[in-house]
C-alpha cells in the first residue's frame, strides 16, 4: 500500500525510542533467520504515533482476514545485514504481518523479498524471491506463512504489527500467542518504559484485552518480562532497564 501514512512523525518517534530504550546502545540481538537486530515494543503512551497506526491498520486487518482480529506486539526494529528465508508462523492460525520500512530500500539494500504463493505450498528448490522496493510511508501486508527474507542492507528501520483472526479456534490462538514470547530471552531494551501489552495498551480496546487475557497472551508477556528482570538481577544489573 504505497504512501498509506505520513512517515515523518513515525520516523521521529522511532528514532527517539531507539535512543531512549537501551542503556547499552551497542546491544544487538541474533535471530533464528541469521539476522541481527535491535527491537523495542512500541505500545504505550510514549509511542502515540505507533499506537494510532496500529488502530488504523486493525480496521484493514479485519477486512482482509474477514473476521475480528487480535493484535500481536507493535515493534520498532532496526535490522543489520541479510535475513535468511523463513516463515513467521507455521501454525494453523490465520495471521498477517503489516510492515513499514522507514528507509528507501531495494533488492540490494535490504528490501523485503518474498516467494510468491509460498504461504499455500512449499517453495520449489532454487526458486528466487521477488523483492518489494519501498519508501517511507508504504505498508507491506503479507501472510505470516509466506516465505520471505532480505539481502544486504545495514541499519534499516522497520515498524511492524501483526494481526491474527479471532475466529473462535482458541487452541490455535493460544499456540500462536505463546510462540511470541520466550521467557529467558532478553531483548536488551528497557522493559519498564517499553512493556508489551502494558496498562495503556489494555485501555485501547476492551474486546482485545478480554480475549488476550483469556488466551494467555497478557500473562505470557508478563512472564517473559519477569524472567528477564530476574536474570538481570541475578547478573547484578540495575537501573532503568529493570
Amino acid at each position: 500500500m504505497p504512501q498509506f501514512f505520513d512517515p515523518v512523525p513515525l520516523c521521529a518517534e522511532f528514532d527517539t525510542v531507539m535512543s531512549d530504550a537501551f542503556d547499552d546502545l551497542a546491544h544487538v540481538n541474533s535471530g533464528s533467520a541469521g539476522n541481527r537486530f535491535r527491537y523495542v515494543p512500541v505500545m504505550n503512551e510514549r509511542t502515540p504515533v505507533s499506537v494510532d497506526l496500529t488502530l488504523k491498520l486493525a480496521d484493514l486487518a479485519n477486512e482482509l482476514l474477514g473476521a475480528p482480529v487480535l493484535p500481536g506486539r507493535a515493534k520498532a526494529t532496526t535490522y543489520f545485514g541479510a535475513t535468511n528465508w523463513h516463515r513467521d508462523s507455521d501454525g494453523p492460525a490465520r495471521s498477517i504481518g503489516m510492515v513499514c520500512y522507514l528507509d528507501t530500500l531495494d533488492a540490494c539494500t535490504g528490501a523485503l523479498s518474498v516467494v510468491p504463493g509460498s504461504f499455500t505450498r512449499d517453495a520449489d528448490p532454487g526458486v528466487e524471491g521477488m523483492a518489494i522496493p519501498t519508501i517511507a510511508g508504504d505498508v507491506i501486508v503479507f501472510d505470516e506463512h509466506l516465505l520471505h527474507g532480505a539481502t544486504g542492507g545495514s541499519g534499516r528501520r522497520q515498524w511492524r504489527v501483526d494481526f491474527v483472526a479471532d475466529n473462535g479456534d482458541d487452541a490455535a490462538l493460544r499456540a500462536y500467542f505463546s510462540s511470541q514470547f520466550s521467557p529467558g530471552w532478553d531483548g536488551g531494551y528497557n522493559m519498564h518504559r517499553y512493556s508489551s501489552y502494558g496498562s495503556h495498551w489494555r485501555t485501547l480496546n476492551q474486546r482485545w484485552t478480554d480475549r488476550l487475557h483469556h488466551l494467555g497472551a497478557l500473562q505470557a508477556a508478563a512472564d517473559e518480562e519477569d524472567a528477564v528482570r530476574k536474570m538481570r538481577s541475578a547478573n547484578g544489573q540495575t537501573g532503568s532497564a529493570m
